[in-house]
């Protein structure tokens, strides 16, 4: 059986980053913490779980990048029973992203040492 690691499709790294995210129709405010990010998407921990296929619109910043990258993304997959060393969150997909904040984030998951 294929595990998310496997599906991959972007490197991903490791990280702390506050995540600013709301509804596709401009309402309501969420703040959500990401433990992993790639130019294709993130892991989202939160104990507040959308639904796989709900979408929402995200902000972010990533070092060495100025202002904030905007995109709308799409809620892969959700752990809402995660193992006790794992947090409970979801894995969105970037489905609107523009081409330079993509090569810019997939340069800067690539720069990490």
């Amino acid at each position: 059986m294929l595990t998310h690691e496997d599906k991959r499709r972007h490197a991903r790294r490791t990280l702390s980053v506050e995540f600013r995210a709301g509804g596709m129709d401009g309402l309501g405010s969420l703040e959500l913490s990401g433990a992993d990010l790639s130019a294709g998407g993130a892991f989202l921990v939160s104990d507040l779980l959308l639904e796989p296929g709900e979408t929402l619109s995200l902000e972010f910043e990533i070092a060495g990048r100025p202002g904030p990258v905007q995109a709308q993304a799409r809620v892969a997959w959700v752990r809402r029973f995660p193992a006790p060393e794992e947090p409970a969150g979801m894995g969105i997909e970037f489905v609107r992203l523009g081409k330079d904040e993509r090569a810019a984030l997939d340069a800067w998951v690539h720069s990490a040492g």
